[in-house]
């Protein structure tokens, strides 16, 4: 009797690129974990990996040539509209645009069917590739390294027990919140849009391209609202009190919930506090005279955020903590919790002030604007 011929080897192409003027990554840990799972999964004879480390422009081209690789996965900074972050030959940073990169994978189409940008602000990039690969995942906002990492293993470790792209990608945002970090809404998984062209290509070819899958940019009536949360460093004590609060919201699935005490050693705080600022569908100000004596909270944090409300992509709520002059503020024109903008600490019984506050946020929750 004949056997049945083995499935063909996949290659994986990890392309690492840390410049020396940028934030350091922990890239070789990224690898290691992603090698090690793929060493121990049921599939492991489907996979080979490799890498090159220290990328510049033009190894990735020379890489393409020489491995032929069916996923192409890169570890290392983005920076949105200005492109990926890969090395020069002094090692310090060189941007390549998404509209370059796309078209470099573009020639490679009929092999390449899966890219991985594990990068901050990514999904700019995943864009313009996603119109030739079937599968490109990219991140909406800054990635912390922890949780970049969570998802690679959690994703590799998918495809080696022999599931496809997109079990893979559900499985490495769930890896993030496993490990109990809040970012696992942003990865974003897009399909190759199907044009006329490609209708006639798939006849053709007798083979069925990937259908259209909205973004997880766009709010899924199934997935948790992310909520900001804005306060002074001086009310860390009441914020906590509001996150415990927050708990039944949480465990229902409905939010999650951000604030500063999230970032990890290393990150740049600035630059995580701003794209949650801009990625969150509710933001919460938590009122004191300390937040409105804040440079940082009151002139960045919550200018931006009433910016978010008048372009109508964000609910902002004032949560009044603590007794202030606040009542001539831009956010005043906001309806306030607790209700009547009685102060927090005002109230008899604190837990019955923050069950009024998660009651007005439950309420918002259950009718988000449209963006």
């Amino acid at each position: 009797m004949t056997s049945p011929n083995p499935p063909e080897q996949q290659t994986i192409l990890f392309l690492a690129a840390n410049p020396k003027d940028t934030q350091p990554l922990r890239l070789d840990q990224e690898l290691r974990d992603i090698g090690e799972g793929l060493q121990r999964a049921q599939r492991r004879d489907e996979f080979q990996l490799e890498q090159r480390l220290a990328v510049r422009p033009r190894d990735i081209q020379r890489a393409m040539l020489d491995l032929n690789p069916q996923i192409v996965h890169f570890s290392g900074h983005g920076e949105g509209d200005e492109g990926l972050v890969f090395e020069d030959v002094s090692g310090n940073t060189q941007l390549v645009s998404g509209e370059a990169i796309a078209d470099l994978f573009s020639l490679f189409a009929d092999q390449l069917r899966c890219v991985v940008l594990n990068g901050c602000y990514t999904e700019v990039q995943a864009n313009a590739i996603s119109e030739h690969i079937p599968y490109v995942i990219g991140m909406k906002r800054a990635i912390q390294d922890k949780a970049a990492i969570s998802f690679a293993v959690g994703f590799y470790d998918a495809l080696g027990s022999g599931r496809d792209v997109e079990f893979a990608f559900k499985l490495g945002c769930a890896a993030i919140r496993m490990e109990g970090i809040e970012e696992h809404l942003t990865p974003v998984l897009i399909k190759k849009p199907i044009t006329e062209r490609t209708k006639d290509q798939d006849k053709s070819n007798a083979q069925a391209r990937p259908t259209p899958t909205p973004s997880p940019m766009t709010q899924n009536a199934n997935d948790p609202l992310e909520v900001f949360i804005s306060y002074s460093h001086q009310d860390n004590e009441l914020r906590k009190k509001l996150d415990t609060h927050l708990s039944g919201l949480k465990r229902e699935g409905n939010i999650v919930a951000w604030h500063d005490r999230a970032i990890e050693a290393g990150e740049e705080w600035d630059t995580q506090i701003k794209g949650h600022l801009e990625s969150a569908q509710i933001i919460l100000l938590l009122v004191s005279p300390d937040f409105i004596a804040s440079d940082y909270c009151y002139d960045i944090e919550m200018q931006r955020a009433m910016d978010r409300h008048n372009e109508g992509t964000a609910r902002v709520i004032p949560i009044i903590l603590r007794p202030c002059d606040w009542k001539r503020s831009p956010f005043s024109k906001l309806q306030s919790l607790p209700k009547e903008g009685l102060p927090i600490t005002r109230w008899d019984d604190q837990d019955e002030a923050f069950l009024d506050v998660v009651n007005g946020i439950r309420r918002a929750v259950e009718t988000p604007p449209k963006k």
